[in-house]
């Protein structure tokens, strides 16, 4: 089956905002959020302290009620990136699950749809995610991503003619791995 334009949009939007999770500062879970309307990226946050403070992984967690209270999330930052225009009426694609306080933000703001891949099983009032969506007419629509065959897609598309591995000679392939204890650990 041909991979459609919104398809590919999705697939590139998706893999976007989980390469910028990269950048999230708070080990324990590194998300990120991104703000798409017409067809575009308009903006995106990934989880950290806010601009000047240490960040978790150079001090530490500051923990309140199992929740780290450092740490400002991907949805915030992304709503903060993102000229108000465009997260009004638009959707967010959120790397796990918005967290209550995120909810709400995004509610406040407008978005309409919520694409949500993963979860975030730490979060305080996540029972009131589906109220707020319903009272708020917000869909949320939970993925399941194979990482690797969605970064496959990508890469094979950068081969095609035209496409900068096709370029530069050469295609990518991705090797699946299951980690090991020790690299989960570290």
């Amino acid at each position: 089956m041909k991979t459609t334009r919104d398809d590919m949009r999705f697939m590139v939007f998706m893999g976007s905002v989980a390469l910028h999770s990269v950048l999230g500062t708070c080990d324990r879970l590194r998300t990120a959020c991104g703000i798409i309307k017409d067809k575009r990226l308009r903006g995106v946050g990934y989880n950290g302290s806010i601009s000047g403070m240490p960040h978790c992984d150079d001090v530490g967690h500051l923990m309140e009620e199992n929740h780290c209270l450092a740490t400002r999330h991907g949805e915030a930052n992304a709503i903060s990136n993102t000229d108000r225009k465009y997260v009004r009426g638009g959707q967010a694609i959120v790397v796990a699950t918005p967290c209550i306080n995120c909810m709400k933000d995004l509610a406040a703001e407008g978005v309409r749809h919520i694409d949500c891949v993963g979860s975030y099983a730490n979060s305080r009032g996540q029972e009131h995610l589906d109220d707020i969506a319903r009272v708020k007419g917000i869909t949320i629509r939970q993925h399941e991503i194979d990482w690797a065959e969605l970064f496959q897609k990508l890469f094979d598309l950068l081969a095609r003619k035209g496409g900068i591995l096709y370029r530069s000679g050469y295609r990518l392939r991705i090797i699946k791995e299951p980690l090991t204890g020790d690299e989960r650990i570290a």
